[in-house]
């Protein structure tokens, strides 16, 4: 363990650390290690000497809680929280493109602000790459140690300001609150340090100011990071406060990238198989640069390979892409369509309640619905393989926001054509009070 490097949070429950130290000669460490045939004193004096180490770092003692496990075990697993990466990100795709200059030139830029609290803003429609690539410049400085404190805020379109709130007082203060007073006490009395905050998806700026009340009470040297498809709300954060701002604006990938992206999902190679190359090209072109749709088409086509997938399924899927009248959420829907009905099912469920949830927790409700799910780990499986959805380092779910997004319009379109009207998914607080109070939903 001591070799590992790895932080080490001894528990002394009804024992005592003088006995890692085997200071008394009938302690049971001391009677283990008695050197025999079997032990060279080397070997001997090097376990003495680590558990002597281990005797000496910084743990809980059972005895100073007198006998009060409970209590023991909250300062256990507040103490492990402490030392956990507090925001965990979910992954950045193996297959980057297009981002590495790109994030070079504005993590410079970020390093040239100095002392000043700088303001980073990437804005773009949605799938163009912005949290990819605010990922990506949060793992570079992580690595690097520049911050004393980091937090990443995913998705706060669609999250609750308080449970942002929560995150953010803990990563950055180490502080639970409970309430939106408390959280503004709490950012105004710890505001010292050097900080580096991500805040993902912004399409108000109520959301931001909600998050940082006081943008001049961060600490010298300071970054915020902010994602979001709106542009205006971009431009009013940005009037705020003494900080020095840069705005970068998402460009759709080259041709050469897209090419890139499209050839790595769609046949794990960089070039396109022999007989497929004009049709590749075709497809990306259709893509238009946007690297979601390049991606999710790509992993479509992965098995379309048969001469009968050559001559149609290909050629459809390049009308459908350059359907001007399409937009991208349309143009997605074409992985949706090759789902089985099962993995549509799947996929609707995940899209309205299961981003976040673990995968063995979400593979036990499936599994429970035995009447809907009769193979719910090959239907995962499919998702997984058409990247529709991911798991992250935890085996949480996770689902790119506009997937999400089309995932719940595919809900609220089928329920127009219900008799009442009512969706088969209820994800959003207010949805769920119209249909108990009414018994209907006005869509």
């Amino acid at each position: 363990m001591l070799e590992s490097k790895k932080l080490i949070i001894p528990v002394f429950y009804h024992v005592s650390p003088s006995v890692l130290r085997c200071e008394a000669h009938d302690g049971p460490y001391t009677k283990a290690l008695k050197i025999d045939g079997k032990r060279s004193e080397s070997e001997v004096k090097k376990w003495k000497d680590a558990l002597h180490t281990a005797a000496e770092l910084n743990g809980f003692k059972h005895d100073d809680y007198n006998g009060d496990e409970a209590q023991l075990k909250t300062a256990i697993v507040s103490k492990v929280r402490d030392h956990l990466r507090a925001s965990q990100l979910p992954p950045i795709t193996p297959y980057l493109v297009g981002l590495k200059e790109t994030s070079k030139e504005l993590i410079e830029t970020l390093n040239q602000m100095g002392e000043d609290v700088g303001i980073l803003s990437l804005v773009g429609m949605g799938g163009i790459g912005k949290t990819t690539l605010a990922k990506k410049i949060y793992c570079c400085f992580e690595k690097k140690d520049m911050f004393e404190k980091k937090t990443f805020l995913m998705d706060v379109r669609e999250s609750a300001i308080l449970d942002l709130q929560k995150q953010l007082a803990h990563d950055l203060f180490g502080e639970d609150v409970r309430s939106m007073e408390g959280f503004h006490k709490c950012f105004n009395h710890v505001m010292d340090c050097k900080v580096l905050i991500v805040i993902d998806d912004v399409d108000q700026k109520g959301q931001f100011d909600q998050l940082i009340p006081d943008i001049n009470k961060l600490g010298p040297g300071s970054r915020v990071i902010i994602t979001s498809r709106e542009s205006n709300v971009v431009n009013n954060i940005m009037r705020n406060g003494n900080c020095k701002y840069s705005r970068h604006e998402m460009a759709l990938l080259s041709t050469t990238d897209s090419k890139h992206l499209f050839n790595w999902h769609a046949f794990h190679s960089a070039d396109a198989i022999d007989g497929f190359q004009e049709l590749a090209k075709k497809v990306v072109d259709a893509c238009c640069g946007l690297p979601l749709a390049l991606v999710v088409t790509g992993c479509f086509l992965f098995d379309k390979r048969k001469e009968c997938d050559l001559k149609s399924t290909w050629p459809q899927i390049i009308k459908t892409l350059l359907n001007e009248n399409k937009d991208i959420l349309e143009k997605l829907m074409i992985s949706y369509n090759g789902l089985s009905q099962e993995a549509r099912m799947m996929f609707l469920d995940i899209a309205c309640f299961m981003i976040g949830q673990r995968e063995h927790i979400a593979m036990q409700i499936f599994e429970a619905c035995k009447s809907d799910y009769k193979r719910p780990i090959a239907s995962f499986n499919s998702l997984k393989d058409k990247c529709l959805v991911k798991l992250d380092e935890d085996r949480r779910i996770v689902m790119h926001d506009l997937l999400r997004d089309m995932g719940r319009q595919v809900v609220m379109d089928q329920s127009h054509h219900m008799e009442k009207g009512t969706p088969s998914h209820l994800w959003d607080p207010k949805m769920v009070q119209q249909v108990l109070q009414n018994k209907e939903v006005g869509i």
